[in-house]
């Protein structure tokens, strides 16, 4: 194409033309342009349009330029759109003068050449505003209206061109071509932006496809162009006032909804040209975005998948008007059948946080409140169902994630009361569906999770925060856990396994460390990893076999520190059907009401502990309440046998055996048909045990912070065994119950070392006592003693005195295995003669068996005491200690100390045998 350019002053036109299709003659003024058959005519124009930086009211200049004077002026960005053309065909022989006013005049009511698509480099193509190329429409085309010679002499006009209908419609526009839509908004100072940024170009080309905008002015000039445009779609709006080439008002309001909740919102965004104080008084474009949600409330789905991943019943956005909102950022999406668009966004503040939206969910147990960031999606509407398009929604679930959100403790029935009945093997629907909820993770529904998008977007609690209030008011530990919805149980409904622990949050439940707080007489020890909607927090790997229908019992307490009475729980329990129950009921106003059961649990032999079958048995009742406690342990029908078989020595049967707490009052523990039999090395025995009812004795329950005690005491009569005869006994029986994990232990005593037993045995007297400590693993500690002696006086008038002989064995064995035997003798003897003289002589021999040291150790002490009138002194001859056999710490053979004693005896019999 060949052009020339047009100035003119007078009206200040600058006007460029180029054209196709026409021969040229003539010279100067004369020039004339002389149409071809296919000939056109192009009218460029300068920019239409100025991209004007705007920001929030009341915010600075972004930028102060300085003046000639020194002072400075506030300064907004822009950039200038491109050329305008404005395209013409003429009849072929249409002569042309090649003057500003022959071209002006040539091209008045000749329609103007709008392309259906795209506008190619010489076809019509008005860009106003920045970067949207709008392509007028009238029911009978358009055509320019204008002045042709200049509009005044004095340059005090302003040459412009009106595009019309040529019989008066009404015009309409539409955005024409796409890529130029597309163009990246230039880049201003955080929160500012075009008035109509790429978001929204891209926007009305979609919208203008099938619906043109209303176009009630159009006009263009040398210094830009007037606009007045309106569009009003399904899911958006559009209104554009702008004079030479400077918006005036500009406002866009997009319908969409929020995700992942679904309520309906517009987003709004409008922009006027202000004269701001702020800014100096200059007239500045000034931004107010809006976001209104106009569906705050939400109602709940019926039942199903959906529901049940989401079960806080109808959901309400408290506040439906956010203002101050930053310019939106829309991720742009590929969708089929309109390609690369913006889907969505998140709302923003002008400082950069994302909006969190006051929500509240109304569940039968009471509103949830919480904030959470919402994404905004477009409704793209009638050219593209956006909303119900499966490869946004899984684009969606991406970029939303999950939100995290603290919440008060709640009390919640995780259940929403719609779930469907539960599996018949569960006793109580609502035994653990109310939880109490502390914080909750927030995703979106999916459609492989039963999303239905004809129904809109749903959410889904991800993950939860639960606090365990059972095992608060049973351990006194403020356990929590993170948990998700049991996959069959979203599936179905009817699964028993409500919720299921992430694999890091598993939550042990461990009373070995507190065994008064389950029965005392238990100490269950397991981890819980799902919680059940009738037996509470579960291991569910641990649950009945399907075939057997029983649990096996090394699978639920892996770990020996799970006992009963001291004895591995795993080892115990035979055909298990259910695991420990632990159920919150909520109460209103209250502390939730927690109980533990174990009902009929049949036990089995296992080393020292001998059950009957299918007799003995455990229950195992705990309630915690608000004005009520209460712990019932109770054990039938078993046997100790301790020291394990075959070596066992004593058998105690119990007909039951009961650990009961109520309220605040101290723990008691009954015990009923107790009977002690002693075998095998204890044979001996026997016969105490037949004087021993422990039913009729004396009971003294001692309780402290450590564990529980029963003590049982009551004399017994002489009793004659063979040799022996033994008086004044009394038997002592005790059950220890430690609290700390420890096994339980028997103690048993005839007599005491404080207050030991009378002993006769033929013609020496004495006493003794057996004391001894069991447990499962056997023998603890065993402690015997028995000492007897004989005295013997004579008078002879002049001369008295006494000879006695004395002696005693002590058998002891510690838990650890150490074994001690001390055996002494003591001879000795006295003489007084008329008062004058007195001789005494003590010599006492011991022996001990020392096992730690695996020896034999000896010792030897003499002790002589002579008393004359006018003088007396003492001789002590002490041997030391010896090792007789074993050992390596000391020499063998009795060692006599050297000392002065030894010498002074020396020199006093010398002194009698120096008399002789």
């Amino acid at each position: 194409m060949t052009g020339v350019l047009f100035i003119r002053t007078d009206d200040h036109l600058v006007l460029g033309v180029r054209w196709s299709g026409f021969t040229i003659s003539g010279t100067g003024a004369a020039t004339v342009l002389t149409a071809g058959a296919q000939s056109r005519l192009v009218l460029v124009l300068p920019p239409q349009h100025i991209g004007e930086e705007a920001s929030p009211p009341g915010s600075a200049a972004p930028a102060q330029l300085p003046t000639d004077t020194g002072a400075t002026v506030p300064v907004w960005s822009g950039i200038l759109s491109a050329p305008t053309r404005l395209a013409f065909a003429f009849a072929a022989g249409t002569r042309i003068p090649l003057t500003a006013a022959g071209v002006l005049a040539a091209v008045l009511d000749i329609p103007l050449l709008v392309p259906a698509g795209a506008p190619g480099p010489d076809d019509t193509a008005i860009e106003l505003p920045w970067r949207l190329i709008i392509a007028p429409s009238g029911a009978s085309g358009t055509v320019c209206r204008h002045a042709a010679q200049p509009v005044s002499a004095d340059s005090s006009g302003l040459w412009r061109t009106r595009i019309v209908d040529p019989h008066g419609a009404n015009l309409t526009l539409r955005v024409a071509d796409k890529t130029v839509a597309d163009a990246a908004d230039p880049v201003f100072q955080a929160g500012n932006a075009l008035p109509l940024a790429h978001a929204d170009r891209q926007r009305l080309f979609l919208e203008t496809i099938t619906q043109p905008a209303r176009l009630a002015r159009l006009e263009l000039s040398p210094l830009g162009g007037t606009l007045d445009a309106t569009g009003v779609f399904p899911n958006f709006e559009w209104e554009h006032r702008a004079s030479l080439g400077r918006d005036m008002h500009v406002r866009t309001l997009a319908s969409g909804v929020l995700y992942p909740l679904g309520h309906r919102a517009e987003f709004v965004k409008t922009t006027e040209r202000v004269y701001d104080p702020a800014a100096g008084g200059a007239a500045v474009l000034r931004t107010i975005r809006i976001l209104t949600v106009v569906e705050p409330v939400r109602h709940a789905p019926g039942a199903g998948p959906i529901r049940r991943a989401f079960p806080l019943g109808d959901i309400e956005i408290t506040r439906t008007v956010f203002r101050d909102l930053a310019e939106a950022v829309p991720q742009t999406t590929t969708l089929p059948g309109v390609g690369a668009v913006g889907t969505h966004f998140w709302p923003t503040t002008l400082s950069g946080t994302k909006v969190l939206f006051p929500v509240a969910c109304t569940t039968a147990s009471g509103v949830v409140r919480m904030e959470m960031p919402l994404l905004f999606v477009f409704d793209l509407r009638p050219a593209v169902d956006s909303l119900a398009s499966p490869v946004l929604a899984q684009r969606l679930t991406t970029d939303y994630g999950e939100t995290e959100v603290e919440i008060a403790p709640t009390t919640i029935d995780l259940t929403g009361a719609v779930a469907g009945p539960i599996a018949p093997a569960a006793a109580d629907p609502n035994a653990a569906a109310f939880h109490e909820v502390r914080k909750l993770k927030i995703g979106g529904a999916t459609l492989g999770e039963g999303l239905d998008l004809a129904n809109g977007y749903r959410s889904k609690l991800t993950e939860l925060e639960i606090g365990l209030p059972a095992l608060r008011a049973l351990r006194g530990q403020d356990s929590r856990a993170a948990v998700t919805f049991a996959k069959n149980y979203l599936r179905d409904g009817v699964s028993d396994v409500l919720l299921e622990m992430v694999p890091a949050d598993s939550v042990p439940i461990d009373f070995t460390a507190a065994t008064d707080r389950s029965g005392g007489l238990l100490a269950p020890k397991y981890l819980a990893n799902a919680i059940s909607r009738s037996m509470g927090p579960i291991d569910k790997l641990a649950l009945p076999d399907p075939g057997t229908g029983f649990i096996d019992p090394a699978r639920l307490f892996p770990s020996d520190a799970a006992t009963l009475l001291g004895f591995p729980l795993k080892s115990l329990l035979t055909q298990l059907k259910l695991p420990p129950q632990i159920t919150v009921t909520p109460t209103l106003g209250q502390a939730p009401e927690v109980r533990m059961r174990w009902q009929g649990i049949a036990l089995t032999s296992m080393g020292p502990f001998r059950a009957t079958p299918n007799v003995t048995k455990l229950d195992l009742t705990i309630v915690a309440a608000p004005g009520k406690a209460e712990t019932i342990c109770v054990i039938n029908d078993f046997t100790l046998e301790l020291p394990p078989r075959p070596k066992s020595v004593l058998r105690l049967s119990f007909k039951q055996m009961t650990f009961h707490q109520q309220g605040g009052n101290a723990p008691r523990l009954d015990v009923s048909g107790v009977k002690a039999e002693f075998s095998g090395d204890l044979t001996l025995l026997k016969d105490l045990a037949k004087a021993c009812d422990l039913d009729k004795a004396g009971r003294l329950i001692d309780v402290r912070s450590t564990g529980l005690s029963v003590h049982y005491s009551l004399p017994i009569p002489s009793i004659a065994t063979g040799a022996f005869t033994m008086r004044n006994m009394a038997f002592s029986a005790g059950i220890e119950i430690p609290f700390d994990g420890r096994p339980m232990s028997i103690l048993l005593g005839f007599s005491s070392r404080v207050s030991p037993f009378q002993l006769g045995i033929m013609m020496f007297g004495g006493g003794g006592y057996i004391e001894l400590a069991l447990d499962r693993q056997g023998l603890q500690r065993f402690e015997a003693s028995l000492e007897f002696g004989a005295f013997v006086a004579v008078d002879f008038v002049v001369a008295r005195g006494e000879v006695h002989a004395l002696g005693g064995v002590r058998f002891l064995l510690e838990h650890d295995g150490t074994v001690t035997i001390t055996g002494y003798l003591r001879i000795g003897g006295s003489v007084n003669v008329l008062g004058l003289i007195s001789v005494s002589i003590e010599l006492c021999l011991s022996m001990a068996y020392q096992s730690q040291r695996n020896a034999l150790v000896g010792r030897a002490t003499l002790v002589i005491e002579i008393d004359l009138t006018l003088w007396s002194d003492s001789v002590e001859l002490d041997s030391g200690e010896w090792v007789l056999a074993g050992g390596t710490a000391s020499p063998r053979g009795p060692q006599l100390p050297a000392f002065d004693g030894l010498s002074q005896w020396r020199t006093y019999r010398a002194a009698f045998a120096q008399v002789e």
